[in-house]
Formats: C-alpha cells, sequence, structure tokens
C-alpha cells in the first residue's frame, strides 16, 4: 500500500517528522514499510519564464529560450519540446539538477549555449502510467500566476514522500489513510482530525434498492443531481498520483479520493442512463457484458452483479457496466457504497482478471460497513465543493447493523501474556492513544472496539494492540509461567527406545518406508485391522500410493527386493511404525533375508530360518519383561496366503493375535521377487500396554547346580515347549533351564512317535542338592510328562 505524507499530514500532523524516522516507527507498530522515497525525483528544480523562444539555426526541431528563472537572472536554454512558447511558465532544471534520468549540466548543443533544462512531468520521476498523455508528450506549462524562481515541486504539490506500507492480513484496514493516521498519531503521541462532513438540505429519492443475495451485507445508493464534470484541483490529482492511481476527472477522482480516505470503495452512476430507477444485488446471470474498459467479459451465474434495468449495471466490487459509465455529459449521478463477499468477489476478480483497487478493499475486508452512511455524505460534500452539485437526495439504503463490539480485558491478562507489569495508567494510556473507547472497573477494561478494526474480536486482541504501542523491544525477557516437567520419555517411548536398541545389537537395521501403499495390496500380511475398514486418500498421486497401509511386512519386503536388485543379499532389518483402518496400531516389523552370520575367514556362514527370527522375539519378550507364561506359539491356517504354513505361527496372548513369526509364502515371495524371507510382526499397541513385573536381579547362586539329561518318546504332534513347561512346574521351581538338544524320529521309533532329548539343569539358591532330592524331582517330572503327555522314557 502506498502512502502519501502530505495526504497523511491532512488527518494527523506529520510533516515535522523526518520521513525515514516515521517510518521506522510505523515498521515498529507492526505496519512495515517496505520501501521510500519522494514522490518526485529532482534537485534545483524551479519555476520559469520563457521571456523569448526562437528557432535553433542548426535544427529543424530545437528552439532557443531565454527563459528567467529567478527575478532578474535570465539564461538560454535549448529545448526540443513542441509545445515550447514564449510567455509560458514552465519548469526548469537548473545545472547541477539531478533527475531520475542524469544529471544536469550546463553546455553547447549544436553549436549553441544551453544553461539547464526545461523539464515535462515525465521527467520527474513519476509513474508514466499514471500521466496524462500531454504530460508524456511536451514540457508541463504552468499557470501563469505561477511565482518564478519558486521550487518547482513544492509549487506543484509533488515534494512529496511516499511510504510503501506491506500490511498483514489482520490489517487491512490501513489501506484506508484516516485508519493509518490513527497509528500515526498513536505513534507520535497526536490526534486525529478527520475533515468535517458539511450536511446538506436532502430532497425525497425516488430511488429503489433490493438486495437478493446474502452476498451482499449493505448497499446504499445517494442522488446528486447538477454537477459538472472538469479537471480535479491539483491537491486531489496529486493525493491520487501518490497512491499510485491515475487522475481522470472530478466525478471518478472523487470516487477513488474517498476510497483511498476512508477504504470504502465507491462507484458512481450515470442516472440519466437508467430507464428504471432501480437497483437489484443479485447472482443468477449467464451472459456477456461490456464494462468500464470497453472489453467484453463472461458473466456467471455466481457473481453477484448490481442489475439496473435487468442487465449489468456493475460487477459488485469489480467493475462497472459501459451502459451507466460517467462521462463529460453527465449532470446527475448515483453514488453507491456498498458491503460485497470478499471470497466471491476474489473469485470474480481473479477469473476476469480484474484486481482492481476497489476489489482488493473487498477482498482483504478493508470495509468499515458502519460507516458507509457517512461516506456518502463525504462524496456529496466533494461533490459540491469540487463538482458544483446542486440538488442532494437522501440516501437509499438497505437496513444497517450499528451494533458495536465490546471486548474486555483485565490488566492481569494484559500483564500474563506480555510478562509485564504495566499499571493501569499505563493501558489506559495506550488505549486513549489509539482512540478506543472505554469503561474501566477496577482493574476491568470494556473496550467498545472502533468500527473500522474488524481484527479486534477478543481479549488477545487487545493484548496485542498494548504490545504494539509499548513497543515490542520493551518486553521483558520472561519464560512463559507453567507446570514444570520432567525432560523424560513416556513409557511407550522408552519401551520402544529398547526395542530399537536391542534390535541393533542383534545385527538389524532400522528402516522408514512409506506409509502408504496401493489397494490392492493394503490387506495383505494384515493381521491387526478389518479387512473392510481400509483409508484411501481422496485424490492419491498414483495407485501405487493411494491407501494407508495395514501391516509393514509388505514394505519390508519392497526394501529387501531394493537391496538385492543392488546386489545386496543379506538383508537384516526392521521398522516400527504406525498402521491404520478405522483405528490405529503400532506395530513392529523384522524381515531377514539371506545370511545372518557369513564370516568366510573364520569359516562361520549361518543363513537366517524361523528359530533365528523366533529368538529375536523372545530376547524382546524378555527385555520386556514379559514372562513365558503370558504367551503362547499357535501354527497358522493350512491354506494361510501370505505364511508358510508348515513354517509359520501366531503369537497369541489369551485368545488375542498379538504377533505372527515364520517364512513368507512362496507365492508371496515370488510376486515380491525375493528369496526365502522371514519375518515377524509384532502389536506394541497390544504388547506395551500389559502390565509387566519390574525387572528384578537376583544375587550368583552361591551352591553348586547338578545337570542331568533324559529322553522322553512322545507323539509326534506334542509341541517340545509344552514338554518343557510340564518339566519346569513339576520340578517345583528346582529346574532352572531345560533345553531341547536333540529332537529324533525314524528308525527304531515307532511311526507317529518322537524322541526329545532334553538337559534339566537343576539348582536350589539355599542348599547343595543331594541325589535323593534330584532323584525324587524327576520321579515327579516322569509321572507329569506320562499324565500330560503320555510321555515314557526311552529305552
Amino acid at each position: 500500500m502506498l502512502a502519501s505524507l502530505h495526504l497523511l499530514n491532512r488527518y494527523v500532523k506529520v510533516d515535522d517528522q523526518d520521513p525515514a524516522e516515521l517510518a521506522e516507527k510505523i515498521t515498529r507498530i507492526g505496519l512495515e514499510v517496505e520501501g521510500q522515497g519522494p514522490l518526485a525525483k529532482g534537485t534545483k528544480l524551479v519555476v520559469g519564464y520563457v521571456k523569448e523562444c526562437i528557432e535553433h539555426p542548426n535544427s529543424d526541431h530545437l528552439h532557443i529560450c531565454q527563459v528567467e528563472t529567478a527575478p532578474g537572472e535570465v539564461r538560454q536554454i535549448v529545448c526540443g519540446a513542441p509545445n515550447v512558447a514564449a510567455g509560458e511558465k514552465v519548469i526548469v532544471a537548473l545545472p547541477g539538477c539531478e533527475l531520475e534520468g542524469g544529471k544536469i549540466s550546463s553546455g553547447a548543443i549544436r553549436g549553441e549555449k544551453s544553461d539547464g533544462m526545461i523539464c515535462s512531468i515525465a521527467e520527474l520521476g513519476l509513474d508514466n502510467r499514471l500521466l496524462k498523455e500531454e504530460d508524456k508528450a511536451g514540457i508541463h506549462v504552468l499557470p501563469e500566476d505561477a511565482p518564478v524562481g519558486t521550487e518547482a515541486l513544492t509549487y506543484l504539490g509533488l515534494d512529496d514522500y511516499i511510504l510503501d506500507i506491506g500490511l498483514t492480513p489482520n490489517r487491512a484496514d490501513c489501506m484506508a489513510m484516516q485508519s493509518l493516521a490513527y497509528e500515526a498519531a498513536a505513534v507520535l503521541g497526536r490526534k486525529v482530525i478527520l475533515p468535517e462532513i458539511k450536511k446538506y438540505p436532502e430532497e425525497k429519492s425516488e430511488i429503489e434498492v433490493h438486495v437478493e443475495t446474502p452476498l451482499c451485507s449493505f448497499f446504499g445508493a445517494k442522488l446528486v443531481k447538477g454537477v459538472k464534470t472538469k479537471e480535479s484541483p491539483k491537491w486531489m490529482q496529486n493525493a491520487l498520483l501518490a497512491s499510485g492511481i491515475k487522475p481522470i476527472n472530478n466525478i471518478v477522482d472523487i470516487s477513488n479520493f474517498v476510497m483511498v480516505e476512508t477504504g470504502q470503495p465507491i462507484h458512481m452512476y450515470d442516472y440519466d442512463k437508467l430507464a428504471k430507477k432501480a437497483f437489484v444485488i443479485k447472482t443468477g446471470f449467464n451472459q456477456k457484458a461490456v464494462l468500464l474498459d470497453e472489453n467484453e467479459y463472461d458473466i456467471l451465474p455466481e457473481d453477484v452483479i448490481v442489475s439496473t434495468d435487468d442487465g449489468i449495471g456493475c460487477v459488485a466490487g469489480v467493475m462497472g457496466g459501459n451502459d451507466t459509465k460517467i462521462d463529460e455529459n453527465t449532470k446527475n449521478i448515483v453514488i453507491e457504497a456498498a458491503t460485497f463477499d470478499g471470497a466471491a468477489l476474489r473469485n470474480t476478480a481473479r477469473r476476469m482478471n480484474l484486481l482492481t483497487d476497489a476489489s482488493q478493499h473487498y477482498i482483504k475486508g478493508a470495509i468499515d460497513t458502519m460507516s458507509s452512511l457517512k461516506v456518502l455524505d463525504r462524496c456529496t460534500d466533494l461533490l459540491v465543493q469540487l463538482a458544483d452539485a446542486e440538488t442532494i437526495y437522501e440516501t437509499v439504503h438497505t437496513p444497517l447493523d450499528e451494533t458495536r463490539r465490546t471486548v474486555t480485558i483485565e490488566l492481569s491478562r494484559v500483564n500474563g501474556l506480555l510478562g509485564t507489569s504495566l499499571t493501569v495508567k499505563e493501558v489506559s494510556d495506550i488505549f486513549d492513544s489509539l482512540c478506543f473507547e472505554y469503561t474501566l472497573e477496577d482493574e476491568l477494561f470494556t473496550v467498545t472496539v472502533p468500527t473500522y478494526r474488524n481484527d479486534i474480536t477478543m481479549d488477545a486482541d487487545l493484548v496485542e494492540e498494548v504490545a504494539r504501542i509499548y513497543g515490542y523491544d520493551n518486553l521483558p525477557t520472561t519464560l512463559p509461567v507453567m507446570n514444570m516437567t520432567d525432560g523424560v520419555l513416556t513409557p511407550k517411548q522408552s519401551k520402544e527406545q529398547l526395542i530399537r536398541h536391542t534390535l541393533v545389537d542383534l545385527g538389524l537395521h532400522e528402516t522408514l518406508t512409506y506409509t502408504l501403499t496401493s489397494e490392492a495390496t493394503v490387506n495383505e500380511f494384515n493381521l491387526f485391522h478389518s479387512l473392510d475398514n481400509t483409508v484411501k486418500l481422496m485424490s492419491p498421486l498414483g495407485e501405487e500410493r493411494s491407501a494407508a497401509r495395514k501391516s509393514l511386512i509388505g514394505s519390508l519386503l519392497q526394501t529387501i527386493h531394493y537391496n538385492n536388485a543392488h546386489s545386496n543379499k543379506d538383508v537384516n532389518i526392521f521398522e516400527i511404525a504406525n498402521t491404520y483402518s478405522d483405528k490405529e496400531v503400532s506395530n513392529l516389523a523384522i524381515a531377514v533375508s539371506g545370511d545372518y552370520v557369513n564370516v568366510p575367514w573364520m569359516g562361520k556362514k549361518e543363513a537366517v530360518d524361523f528359530y533365528l527370527v523366533k529368538g529375536f522375539v523372545e530376547t524382546l519378550f524378555k527385555k520386556l519383561c514379559i514372562e513365558e507364561s503370558r504367551y503362547t506359539f499357535e501354527k497358522v491356517e493350512a491354506d494361510n496366503k501370505d505364511f508358510h504354513p508348515g513354517r509359520s505361527g501366531y503369537i497369541k496372548m489369551g485368545k488375542e493375535i498379538v504377533g505372527v513369526i515364520g517364512q513368507v509364502h512362496p507365492a508371496k515371495a515370488k510376486a515380491y521377487e525375493v528369496n526365502d524371507t522371514y519375518v515377524a510382526e509384532l502389536n506394541l499397541t497390544a504388547i506395551l500396554a500389559l502390565r509387566t513385573r519390574a525387572l528384578k536381579f537376583k544375587a550368583i547362586p552361591l551352591y553348586p547346580s547338578v545337570s542331568r539329561d533324559i529322553a522322553l518318546v512322545v507323539d509326534s504332534k506334542v509341541p517340545a515347549a509344552d514338554v518343557v513347561k510340564t518339566i519346569k512346574r513339576a520340578s517345583k521351581q528346582l529346574v532352572k533351564s531345560a533345553e531341547v538338544f536333540d529332537v529324533y524320529e525314524g528308525e527304531h521309533m515307532e511311526e507317529g512317535k518322537k524322541s526329545l532329548a532334553i538337559s534339566l539343569l537343576f539348582q536350589d539358591p539355599s542348599r547343595t542338592l543331594d541325589d535323593a532330592t534330584i532323584n525324587s524331582a524327576m520321579e515327579k517330572i516322569l509321572e507329569a510328562c506320562k499324565k500330560d503327555h503320555n510321555a515314557v522314557l526311552r529305552g
């Protein structure tokens, strides 16, 4: 946003301030000045009088002028402008003058001395897009009463200074110079003086206004008759130039000036071009229309339209229609001030590529609806002053909600959020400087929010106002007041960290794979989610990343395939991540392929197998203090499509499956293009939620242990693990370990039977065991095995 200090000075005194220092102060309260500089660029520019102008003897387009640049001081200047003539008052750049195009010096042009330059407005550094064609084509001719020798920029009113302010989205109100004036006044400790709006006698209006869409919350129209179209006064033209708006004529310039001043876009209609004196605001048009720029645009049903004579009078907040435009013959006009929905206007303006100054005010929410009636009166007053308006009619408008918003805040809340020790008086002074109306009871402020401050809706917004004006640099550096907590891991995080460290110690590498997979494979290896509930992306980049995975095993198999394809045949990896359906489950997956141990120089080579992965899982359970009695193993179904039926088993706690260990089904391994791969997947959400005993340490036994080996013949289908559990239970805790070291089936063994060779370690922490005690324990063990498993000693 471009802010003219000359224009700002109309509302608050800033002409005694250094522009750069003022820019710094404004920036410090949150209105960042992104650029600054003079409106016109040039030094040593004076008003001159052309006393004589003759043709240059050595040129067909140059002139030799005798120019009075100060009373009694005449200079010869060679000028090539076609409109230079004797008797004109002009802008003269004296030798040493620095213009945007370079430095002016004395010299000779085609053999004739030239001591300076006669300038056009375009040569003063103004934006060419905002200048009239005559200002670009030739020198600028000043009025006859221009005093010779006067500083030219001051006389022209172009000795202005411009601040380019980057407004944050919440401060769109500062697109209005009056709102910016309140900010400058608060910084400088001064008062804002708004222009007095003169009221005129009004006649009853026959205009009708009908709003048929919720996208227009207010619409007001005021008829003014007897206006005269002419050039605007210089001060208004300069104010518009400084604001980046091209002056047109007094009628158009008044509407633009009022928008710059108040933030309210104004549109004017030629009253005499309206057959029906009615304005209908609605949507639903689907046609083409020619607008003020004389281009044709497509009007769509969603566009908000101010309809006149059943046609397009104006594309609301964007641009007026060509049929009702103001021209040099306009005598009677209707002024419009309205509030339209910014989002709807943004879509229309972008589609038409018409992001005008007016539409930006609506889009950014810079409208002070409650002041709309005053804005119409301001336009009327200027039309009387500058366009000789004769007859004023009353404003016709839709209902206007004039309820003022109030926000309460306590002093303790201000100091609590800012970490300050401000007093009631200090906060009161800040609210006073911002011209906020408020009542005070003890330390409770009830602030009536100014109508132009749409950004203040809650107490935190008032705290921000206090902080801005008090000065962010003045806020103390303090820690927020809050409950102190220990910087430690949660129990879940600690257990996951333990799992990671344990598996890394066992030689595995952690991976991080994509959470998304394809819908075709999302239910593969799925144990912990329902098959029907799948989380799908609304707009996936491709089918292969279109659904949230329910198992980690598929991702690890893809990683193994990638490594195999890059000549890395031995892959031992794991991943901890979440899986998703109608619930979120934390999973641990392990996948191993190739060799687990491969040390050629020692002659050691061990391929991965089921028992390796089972050992990983059992080691984790021991680390997590999950006792063997808490879980059991159960073979997978014979028709399982994901896991090898003879080399895979579920881990169950009670009746719930909490994991799986086994070999990937050969058909699946072929689909993923991997060799024999063994995997495990655990439901960490269930496992880590178990209540377990604390890890306890026991003293090293003082008494020796005794080992015995036994060989039991049992049915082939009896799991060795069940026999080991029976032995430990029957020994009354005397057996500290029972290790199966041989399983035999075949010759000399009855069909359907197998021999289990088990090494038993007996130990009592309180005494030395004798043979009688051990023999008694062995008898109990054999008896229990006979009873539970129909086991007998092998002969």
